[in-house]
């Protein structure tokens, strides 16, 4: 192949991109929709494996499955003079390997945010019952603007066989042996669970600078891993949090039954890591300079501590469930940006969701629920036309067990169902069009003893561009941790 070729009379062949075990990559120009894609190519004659070109269909028919911001987008697929080609989207970036090359090891929220942009695309992936089983950072792209893109499917196995592709069986066992779980080298291949222990093994790569197993060549790796425990993550990098730590060595643990069970669950967790971690390095000093919109009462009276078991308790006259006591006026992101609030109103718990829904909210005694949106203040993010909107809703609980059991279903896909509020002309609320759900969003939940805030954050153009998505989780993690019982000033 060289530069200027035509496949199937649309792709002309720009430059190569790369090359690996599943053919070339080249950069091309689309000449039907005039856009750039990149195109893997496998030349059919006289490959050296035989089950290549079975290896490039799964690749197409897994990709084809899944629609996910953080996952590279399979465009066409086909086969010209005996050559297969798959046409994907172009991701402008850099590979992890390369970032790390250049830096070694990486801040804390970052790692965080890199995980959590993983397993997002993980989530998505085993929803549509495909594994990716080559989760590494060469097959991570960081774009110019911190979007995460998994790519290279060229693996994956189906958790059921429901197409007419090559069963995982039918193929050699395969996986980088650095990341690869134990059991994909062996004759099970594993399952879900075998991309969470990549997961883990990338994590312990971007902190410690290091995967967590080297050998002198893979064979040795892997027999390292199927005999020995993986190594403690703060041998490497002392000091960080026990929650990280933890985490990763859930993640790499031997046995799949002893990690944790579904990408759901690890993004929760990564979730709140990074919450904690927006709020350890939230600036103390004084708030950014009056915003140049409307003026807001932002005068604060001295506060009546609460009695230490208060907040635990349905009923008590220190903790009113009012917008004033558990929403704060504004707040500002990890990334130095304000939202204020603009709307606010307590509303019955039936109008949180469809019927269902509410009445899980029903079973457990809550009844009300505390709403506010807020918007972007100008910065370096927004226009006036198309600010960041914040949806946050806070539900009260009888007691901390039973929001904690709340919180973890209001945690599930149940949240994508939640009401989306906007501000109501005039002032008040309203439930935001069905459009807004269809947009990219972020969300994120917390619990603060007996409280559940649920926040999710959107732009007002209702893009679907995943670019954006760092903008969105900032605004939507910081939304969840500063709402709380902590605003309330007494009388």
């Amino acid at each position: 192949m060289k530069r200027g070729k035509l496949i199937a009379d649309r792709y002309e062949l720009i430059g190569r991109l790369g090359r690996g075990g599943m053919g070339d990559v080249w950069a091309a120009r689309d000449r039907v929709l005039h856009r750039e894609v990149a195109l893997k190519l496998l030349d059919l004659d006289g490959i050296a494996q035989a089950d290549l070109s079975r290896r490039f269909d799964r690749e197409a028919v897994a990709a084809a499955q899944i629609v996910h911001p953080n996952v590279a987008a399979l465009y066409d697929r086909g086969i010209h003079d005996d050559v297969l080609f798959l046409v994907m989207e172009k991701v402008d970036g850099q590979t992890l390997t390369a970032r790390l090359r250049a830096e070694s090891s990486f801040p804390l929220t970052r790692v965080v945010a890199i995980a959590g942009g993983i397993c997002a695309a993980l989530e998505a992936a085993h929803r549509a019952r495909v594994i990716h089983y080559d989760i590494k950072p060469h097959n991570v792209m960081l774009t110019g603007d911190g979007l995460v893109k998994v790519i290279d499917f060229g693996i994956a196995g189906f958790v059921q066989a429901a197409f007419t592709v090559a069963r995982s069986s039918r193929l050699a066992p395969a996986g980088t042996p650095e990341f690869g779980a134990p059991e994909q080298f062996l004759t099970e291949r594993g399952d879900e669970r075998s991309d969470l222990y990549a997961l883990g093994g990338m994590l312990f790569a971007m902190l410690a600078g290091r995967p967590p197993f080297t050998g002198h060549n893979g064979i040795a790796v892997v027999r390292r891993k199927l005999d020995e425990e993986a190594p403690p993550l703060d041998a490497f990098r002392p000091g960080l949090p026990p929650e990280v730590t933890a985490l990763v060595a859930e993640l790499l643990e031997r046995d799949p039954d002893r990690r944790p069970q579904s990408a759901q669950e690890v993004q929760q967790r990564l979730q709140a890591l990074l919450a904690s971690c927006a709020a350890a390095e939230a600036p103390t000093a004084a708030m950014p300079p009056t915003p140049r919109t409307r003026p807001m009462d932002v005068t604060q009276r001295a506060p009546r501590p609460p009695s230490p078991d208060s907040w635990e308790r349905a009923s008590t006259d220190e903790t009113p469930f009012t917008a004033d006591a558990l929403l704060p006026r504004r707040f500002t992101n990890d990334m130095s940006i304000e939202f204020a609030r603009i709307a606010e109103d307590t509303r019955l718990s039936s109008e949180a969701g469809p019927g269902d829904l509410a009445g899980e909210l029903a079973r457990r005694d809550c009844t009300e629920v505390v709403a506010g949106v807020y918007v972007e203040q100008p910065g370096p993010h927004a226009t006036p036309e198309n600010p960041v909107h914040v949806s946050v809703q806070v539900f009260a609980f009888p007691d901390a067990a039973t929001a904690r059991d709340a919180q973890k279903y209001l945690g599930g896909d149940v949240r994508w169902r939640l009401t989306i509020w906007s501000a109501r002309d005039g002032g008040g609320l309203a439930p935001c069009p069905d459009k807004v759900h269809r947009s990219y969003r972020w969300r994120h939940n917390q619990r603060f003893h007996r409280y559940v805030t649920v926040a999710l954050a959107y732009r007002a153009d209702l893009t679907n561009d995943g670019s954006i998505q760092p903008w969105l989780a900032a605004a939507a993690c910081r939304a969840a941790v500063s709402t709380g019982p902590q605003n309330y000033h007494g009388a």
